[in-house]
């Protein structure tokens, strides 16, 4: 009998395992129909230029055939872009030194948040300028750039008053630049499961 129940309880790790290993991320947004080749062309995530806290340009070519991790913020948010940077350390950390993922931070404040200020919020919270990229540009390309992800960002001031919003939400991209999971920034649980999912498409690559 003990053998039984020792016996059973492997095939149910060994299943679960086997569960765990063959899991895939459901590719997100849009598809369209090649007519000429029957191709299934999945949504891709938008191309972009902007200046990273680096001073130096950073484009979608920079992320080409890596997995990214993209957020929207600004520096002197006093509300939930802290616990989103906290949040987002924890993955850089967690995946230190892999050169296959990038975390993306787009500025909705690029008035004030230059590179230099973006340097300084960077040096503040330990971010790995190889690893991640904090990026300020033009307020309107930005905000079309969260159109494209599909989250909110935008202005919503008035007379010269500034109303920045934005939502907390975490985008996870793959290496073909397909939109594979969408993430509550603010909640513990849903950054060990984007760390999972990471390491999901690391692995598959």
């Amino acid at each position: 009998m003990m053998k039984n129940c020792v016996f059973l309880f492997v095939l149910a790790v060994s299943l679960y395992a086997c569960e765990q290993t063959d899991r895939e991320l459901p590719i997100l947004g849009e598809t369209t129909l090649d007519k000429s080749t029957g191709e299934v062309i999945h949504y891709q995530a938008p191309s972009f230029s902007f200046t990273s806290q680096l001073g130096q340009e950073f484009s979608d070519v920079q992320v080409k055939g890596k997995v990214s991790v993209v957020d929207f913020f600004f520096s002197s948010c006093p509300t939930i872009c802290p616990q989103m940077t906290n949040h987002l350390k924890l993955v850089q950390d967690h995946f230190e030194n892999e050169d296959r993922l990038r975390i993306i931070s787009y500025s909705i404040d690029p008035k004030y948040d230059t590179p230099a200020r973006l340097a300084e919020y960077a040096d503040y919270h330990g971010i790995n300028g190889d690893q991640w990229a904090l990026l300020t540009g033009f307020e309107t390309d930005v905000f079309e750039v969260a159109k494209d992800y599909k989250v909110r960002a935008f202005d919503d001031g008035r007379d010269e008053v500034p109303g920045l919003i934005h939502d907390g939400t975490f985008v996870l991209v793959d290496e073909q630049r397909r939109i594979r999971g969408y993430y509550n920034g603010l909640e513990p649980s849903e950054i060990d499961r984007l760390i999972d999912d990471i390491a999901l498409l690391l692995k598959a690559m």
